[in-house]
């Protein structure tokens, strides 16, 4: 047994509280916490309750083999909805640990593997092409690390999300999620990103879609045939109540050209809002010589021709730096976009620049 001795404190008997002051405070410390969520807020729908606790296999150690890929793809039953009043609906999945292309230059510049991931929702364990959606692009998941050089772009896993009809979600019965890539390269673990797992129990809710050939499984009978158990798949269904809009503001702070010894140009961005999930930088190669107005650019009106320069960042500091090798020469037109957690997205003012072969400056 250890004993830890602590100093002394000198007490002193304080009056007792009027009844009224101390039922007051006592009706404070019970409504206080109930106001701080707004009624609204997202309903997820996952087999474990807390979804950061999906934290094995996407972000280090052992993986599994658990990869989601042209040949290997991934089907989850949903527990039951619960009863609401709901607005929009999401599907999504939380993924890691995605694989580069050999290093090309000096220093060595590491590319994820090219690819896509997508997900799909159904009634029952088959999926037709109008109940599939693209998830996201291998390019913003986080990369694996490696022993044998320094490499960027490497973090935790990360939730992905894609709206669906609400429609399409099974209110009083089954709900069914598929998840894989439609990209041939993806075959493998050595080259595909990685499912993050919870712990689970004993019961088969989870499946393995083996040989699927880049769609998800249209036999029910033979979708369901390899069964697993202890690990839940970070899967998951949002739903978002009927409520009014979660105002968000998003600015460019500023901009840095690049220098010597670091070339990549910074912005920084600030973005201020109830829980806001991600932000990233868009760009547009299309010139607009006539700029819509602010209301209408802040609506996402501006949607046709844009297009996300980098990866996401979850959490702030908000500051990127911009690789100008990967963008168009010529004069562009770029922006912050935030979401949050309803789904919802905002965007900066537009600012112009320029990009050359040695150089990127604003106007």
């Amino acid at each position: 047994m250890i004993l830890t001795r602590f100093p002394a404190v000198r007490t002193r008997r304080c009056a007792p509280l009027h009844p009224l002051l101390f039922f007051t405070l006592c009706l404070l410390a019970f409504t206080m916490p109930l106001c701080a969520q707004a009624p609204d807020y997202p309903v997820y729908v996952s087999q474990v309750p807390n979804l950061n606790d999906y934290s094995l296999f996407a972000n280090g150690g052992w993986d599994g083999n658990w990869y989601v890929g042209y040949n290997n793809g991934w089907i989850k039953k949903l527990p039951p909805v619960p009863k609401g009043n709901y607005a929009r609906a999401f599907v999504g999945a939380k993924l890691g640990r995605m694989k580069t292309l050999p290093p090309v230059g000096r220093p060595p510049e590491f590319n994820p593997v090219p690819g896509e991931i997508w997900i799909a929702l159904s009634s029952t364990p088959s999926w037709e092409a109008n109940q599939s959606f693209r998830l996201t692009t291998t390019a913003d998941i986080p990369l694996e690390p490696g022993m044998d050089y320094a490499l960027e772009n490497v973090g935790e896993s990360e939730w992905f999300w894609t709206e669906i009809p609400l429609e399409s979600v099974n209110f009083s019965g089954d709900n069914y999620v598929a998840l894989w890539s439609p990209t041939p390269f993806l075959l493998s673990v050595s080259s595909s990103p990685v499912l993050a797992a919870g712990w689970g129990g004993k019961d088969i809710n989870t499946w393995l879609a083996r040989d699927i050939k880049g769609e998800p499984p249209k036999d029910p009978k033979t979708s369901l045939a390899t069964g697993l158990s202890y690990f839940q798949p970070a899967m998951a269904l949002k739903l978002v109540p009927a409520g009014n809009p979660h105002p968000m503001h998003v600015r460019v702070v500023s901009w840095q050209n690049g220098t010597v010894d670091h070339l990549k140009p910074v912005i920084v961005g600030s973005a201020e809002g109830e829980s806001i999930e991600r932000i990233w930088v868009e760009c547009n190669s299309i010139l607009h010589p006539n700029p819509l107005p602010s209301r209408e650019r802040a609506s996402g009106a501006l949607g046709e021709g844009w297009s996300q320069v980098g990866r996401s960042l979850w959490k702030a500091p908000y500051v990127f730096s911009i690789d100008q090798g990967k963008l168009p020469h010529g004069k562009l037109h770029v922006r912050l976009a935030a979401e949050n957690v309803w789904g919802e997205k905002a965007y900066s003012d537009l600012f112009e620049i320029e990009v050359s072969p040695l150089n990127a400056k604003t106007k």
